[in-house]
């Protein structure tokens, strides 16, 4: 394909002919897309807004200036120019609703993204969202891995659909935090404002809708509805961890999640039966987090930066 045509095409100043060249190559092979995105400014194609319509317009001044006799093919003229216009747009917009992005969240930091309808989406640490550059007419699907805040802009003819391993998240209009985690086979869904349905995937037929302050949880494959016990444990979109009520067990696996490190603990029989309080800053990192730990419990760690792991050794009192 030659350079200076893709170019035309990033500039949306082809004909209609070779906007079709173009499109049919792209379609033959997903290398052909990546050397495109080199070619840079793919994300700021204007997908809508192409030179059909310019010269559809344009045409419609001229022809309306010639003799009586002309009128039938004129209007001829334009409905198939309006027609292959649309139909470019269509098949530009099919496209880029099956072209997915993925973005993931670098170990003990969250972010936001902002998606192309005005939704909002925080990632906690190591959390990875897949969803479309341009949604499709119908429906708004994105895929989470991890731990995830949701503030959805509302449209009532699009459905929001969060996919993960276990369960369906839908939605027309909310804010709610999604925690998926294929790993441990732990999944829990919980509602701030609106309504939200969840459906099962791995039993059909098992539903629930939420109301603001409910949160779903996977128990034993199936679905059980509690009520949010702590908003603290959303303060994390404020780079917050929140401990309140862990066992030191709970912890450890907490401060894995958030750094992306593995942790082990020498002897296990030895942990202390403790539950925790207070909030601890992510950005300070997980040796800050350890530290504050010992404060209350007997117990020194090595780290082993190779297979970055980090061991804990419980002192006996």
């Amino acid at each position: 394909m030659d350079d200076l045509l893709l170019q035309k095409y990033l500039r949306n100043e082809t004909s209609e002919e070779e906007l079709v060249e173009v499109l049919d190559w792209l379609d033959a092979s997903t290398e052909n897309q990546r050397y495109l995105d080199r070619l840079d400014y793919i994300s700021n194609l204007n997908i809508l807004a192409g030179e059909a319509q310019p010269r559809i317009r344009r045409h419609t001044v001229s022809l309306w200036k010639r003799t009586a006799q002309w009128s039938a093919a004129a209007a001829a003229v334009l409905l198939a120019c309006a027609g292959l216009g649309h139909y470019m747009a269509d098949r530009i917009l099919e496209r880029r609703t099956r072209d997915m992005m993925a973005i993931t969240a670098p170990n003990g930091q969250s972010m936001s993204v902002t998606l192309s309808d005005g939704t909002t989406v925080w990632l906690n640490s190591g959390a990875k969202l897949e969803y479309p550059s341009i949604f499709s007419r119908k429906t708004r699907r994105v895929k989470i891995s991890g731990e995830a805040m949701f503030e959805v802009e509302h449209d009532a003819s699009r459905p929001f659909i969060v996919e993960t391993f276990a369960c369906d998240a839908e939605v027309l209009g909310t804010k709610f935090n999604i925690l998926a985690d294929a790993r441990t086979a732990d999944f829990s869904a919980a509602l701030l404002e609106g309504r939200l349905k969840i459906s099962n995937r791995l039993v059909g037929g098992e539903s629930f809708i939420l109301s603001p302050n409910d949160q779903i949880d996977l128990v034993d494959g199936h679905l059980k509805l509690n009520r949010i016990t702590d908003p603290d444990d959303f303060r994390w979109v404020d780079g917050l961890m929140n401990l309140n009520t862990l066992s030191f067990t709970e912890v450890i696996r907490k401060f894995e999640n958030y750094y992306g490190v593995r942790i082990t603990i020498d002897n296990p029989e030895d942990m202390p039966e403790l539950k925790y309080h207070g909030k601890i800053r992510v950005s300070d990192g997980v040796d800050h987090a350890l530290k504050l730990l010992q404060i209350t419990n007997n117990f020194s760690y090595t780290r082993d930066d190779e297979t970055n792991t980090i061991h804990i050794k419980i002192t006996k009192i």
